[in-house]
């Protein structure tokens, strides 16, 4: 058999389904198992995890038949936009710092976003006027805490890999971008997460999984010790809000992550049909229970 998953490990782009993927596709559809087609993943994410947690069916169809998804939608376009601008200007800072020149001004933050811009699709959306007045603030407010930051970027969009040992024969892994990681004042290091759109609220941010798997990453897959603090960098608004993460709370995670494994590995993909898993998915095709129930 093959495994799916490792072709598709980082994949976000979309590509036709295979005639082989569309087998396994119509046979998950009909209540079969995909694992009669493709072995069990040895690889996930946050965002596999959460579309799991949201409905198996769509992660079998998602991640295991590689279905073709939907074109990118503008919000998130626009938040592919914003994170490109950030993340080519704390880039250029540190690299000119590092020359012992001054570091990129205002003006050459307005010029990344138009070279984020014109790479993505928001200039040919109808609307597309709308999502640029909407990105001027946000560059107001970025620019006003970057422009008297002490903190020293070390790196940006910073993959890590973490392993997991399931049992004697079978490990899996854990993989994920941090968008930002920076020096603190202890030594100790901060992860940033840029978010468009409207803030979480603090309970959100004190359990988000998300959060949790980038500072275990940190942790035991980067070597860069325990954050100090993770960070969600709310741009539009101006916001950040930072959490903790003991130890302790890092190990139960690497614990739950184990079990999650297992249960996806384990799983018959019966579909779990609500209004955020069918709202947003892109499988209606291949689920009867969407029109049904949801």
């Amino acid at each position: 058999m093959t495994n799916v998953l490792a072709v598709a490990e980082g994949a976000g782009t979309a590509r036709p389904a295979s005639p082989h993927m569309q087998e396994t596709a119509e046979h998950v559809a009909a209540g079969g198992s995909p694992f009669d087609y493709v072995a069990p993943p040895d690889w996930f994410s946050f965002s596999s995890i959460d579309m799991f947690d949201r409905c198996p069916r769509q992660y079998a169809l998602r991640y295991l038949c590689r279905l073709q998804v939907e074109p990118t939608r503008p919000a998130a376009d626009f938040g592919s936009a914003a994170h490109a601008t950030f993340e080519m200007f704390t880039r250029e800072r540190r690299e000119r710092l590092g020359r012992g020149q001054e570091p990129p001004d205002r003006a050459d933050l307005v010029r990344f976003f138009e070279v984020a811009w014109a790479t993505s699709q928001l200039a040919a959306e109808p609307d597309a006027e709308t999502w640029r007045a909407r990105a001027e603030p946000m560059l107001d407010r970025f620019w006003a805490v970057e422009s008297v930051a002490s903190t020293q970027t070390l790196s940006e969009e910073t993959r890590f890999r973490l392993r997991l040992e399931l049992d004697m024969e079978t490990s899996v892994v854990v993989t994920g971008f941090i968008d930002r990681i920076d020096r603190v004042r202890s030594g100790a290091v901060e992860l940033i997460d840029y978010k468009t759109g409207s803030p979480w609220s603090p309970e959100d941010i004190e359990s988000s999984l998300q959060l949790s798997i980038y500072a275990l990453g940190c942790r035991d897959a980067l070597g860069l010790g325990r954050p100090e603090r993770v960070t969600l960098d709310f741009v539009e608004h101006g916001l950040r809000f930072s959490a903790e993460r003991s130890d302790a709370a890092l190990d139960d995670v690497r614990e739950g992550l184990g079990r999650r494994a297992r249960e996806i590995r384990n799983s018959r993909f019966a579909p779990t049909p609500s209004s955020r898993a069918c709202g947003w998915c892109d499988f209606a095709a291949f689920c009867s229970e969407r029109a049904s129930r949801a």
